[in-house]
């Protein structure tokens, strides 16, 4: 038996006035970088990993669909890239992602070299990333910056010379 009348306007306006609220309970994802780690240099350019660690703080599971990110090193843009693979994060919980970056050496060598050689990267990393939650569809855009550790796959880091 279905509830018609004013008592069902009255079910249906608390139904839809408590999916209202929730929309604001959604606690933001802390997206943090780690590390990057050199996978792949040649003459042109390289592959940079990019790890990051991602905190759920809400109290129900999140699924990730995408991360979109732009990547600077000392205020020198290095490359763009686009995660398209789904992943979760459990309630309370924490996930590390490898995202990697392509690169190329026009524009950016000499920041690049200067980083490389240091063995850490000051960075500002932009962007957004895209969740699936018991709550609806969200994308939450990101901006962080400092420095991390710069590992090296594979062992010794040989960086082509400047032109």
């Amino acid at each position: 038996m279905g509830l018609r009348g004013p008592a069902g306007l009255l079910v249906l306006a608390a139904a839809l006035g408590g999916c209202a609220g929730l929309g604001n309970a959604l606690k933001e994802p802390d997206i943090r970088l780690e590390r990057v780690i050199v996978r792949d240099l040649n003459l042109r350019g390289g592959t940079l990993d990019l790890v990051v660690q991602i905190d759920n703080p809400n109290p129900f599971d999140i699924l990730g669909t995408e991360v979109e990110l732009g990547f600077d090193v000392e205020g020198t843009h290095v490359g763009d890239l686009r995660y398209n693979d789904d992943f979760s994060v459990d309630k309370g919980d924490q996930t590390k992602l490898t995202l990697p970056l392509r690169f190329q050496w026009a524009g950016a060598a000499s920041t690049l070299r200067t980083a490389l050689s240091q063995g850490e990267v000051p960075y500002t990393m932009k962007g957004q990333i895209r969740l699936q939650t018991p709550l609806g569809a969200h994308s939450v855009p990101f901006t962080r910056e400092g420095r991390v550790p710069l590992s090296r796959m594979g062992g010794v880091l040989s960086v082509p010379p400047a032109r």
